[in-house]
């Protein structure tokens, strides 16, 4: 399959979702993707950048998606002393963290690591585990699309 990688070129998260398409024997390229994937997106997509790849864009989110909806997901779980969190991929669309959710994995906050340590230790392989998983079932033809449920939702998509 042929991925783009959108978001912070160099990051940890970005670096660690290169080496696992890599690793898959995918192809990264902005040239007609079949998907696009954003570990470490720190922008809103225009619908026309969502819509460019074949199957779609997956975002990447440190939350049990839909709780956790927002900026500084991981700082704010640690801040409401929440035991865990997740690794959570969705399709991009028009909302803010509202897209289907493609894979998920539930985490457990240790709360005696630095947020930034956590999330280098913890959250980062279990977003390369999710994408994994996400990239074998895509390539074999399972696009799973589950909708999020907004009565669960710390963040009003209406705003």
């Amino acid at each position: 399959m042929k991925i783009n990688i959108l978001g912070v070129k160099g990051s940890p998260a970005y670096i660690a979702c290169w080496q696992l398409i890599l690793e898959l024997n995918h192809h990264v390229t902005s040239d007609n993707p079949h998907v696009a994937i954003a570990p470490l997106l720190t922008r809103i997509l225009p619908m026309s950048e969502i819509a460019a790849p074949r199957i779609g864009t997956l975002i990447f989110h440190p939350s049990p998606l839909p709780y956790g909806r927002g900026a500084s997901a991981i700082k704010y779980a640690y801040n409401r002393k929440e035991p865990i969190t997740a690794a959570t991929w969705f399709w991009a669309d028009t909302g803010i963290d509202d897209g289907d959710i493609c894979e998920q994995e539930i985490i457990m906050i240790d709360h005696t690591q630095r947020p930034r340590d956590f999330y280098e230790l913890h959250v980062i392989p279990a977003m390369v585990r999710t994408l994994e998983r996400a990239l074998i079932a895509i390539e074999q033809g399972i696009v799973r699309r589950i909708p999020q449920k907004d009565e669960y939702s710390t963040y009003d998509r209406k705003l």
